[in-house]
């Protein structure tokens, strides 16, 4: 591979040296001379190879979620499918989250954690089922599609959510 086409810069010239076999995307690559910009039939080949990759990988992680992303659902027909990945992810999350999609949330929580003060003289549990509810019902709300979530906008506990997201699927 030419040694000018991606890399970081010398400390001591403006040129692309490759010291790494990641690309530095900041910048587009210095060179004096237009053979050293030339793109060999193998280098497009490479890149052309990996598109259908990358977009393997990200319709992947949309299905399967990543680490700080749940598996998304775009269509309420693809609940069936959707649901054991989800109930994977968020065992995978904490395993006490889902407690909250199986329980009523007591709005007396809510209520008495709507402010700072009266949050700090909770008791520790239920500083902590106020907590998971939170994380619980973002995680939910951030897997769904904006075309589906519009419709369940008013359900404001996971459990509501949960209940009415199965009731309505496909």
């Amino acid at each position: 591979m030419n040694p000018s086409w991606w890399g970081t810069p010398a400390p001591d010239e403006g040129k692309y040296r490759n010291t790494s076999l990641s690309p530095s995307w900041a910048e587009s690559p210095v060179s004096t001379s237009s053979q050293a910009n030339a793109i060999s039939t193998g280098q497009w080949a490479f890149v052309s190879n990996q598109t259908p990759s990358i977009q393997s990988i990200l319709l992947s992680k949309s299905e399967t979620g990543s680490l700080n992303r749940p598996p998304k659902l775009m269509h309420l027909n693809e609940y069936p499918g959707w649901v054991d990945r989800f109930h994977t992810y968020v065992l995978g999350q904490n395993t006490e989250l889902w407690i909250r999609f199986t329980t009523d949330f007591d709005q007396a929580i809510e209520v008495a954690a709507s402010s700072a003060a009266t949050f700090a003289d909770l008791p520790e549990d239920q500083k902590k089922t106020y907590d998971l509810e939170k994380k619980a019902y973002a995680i939910l709300t951030q897997s769904l599609s904006k075309y589906i979530y519009h419709q369940f906008v008013s359900f404001k506990t996971t459990k509501k959510l949960w209940d009415a997201l199965k009731t309505r699927e496909g």
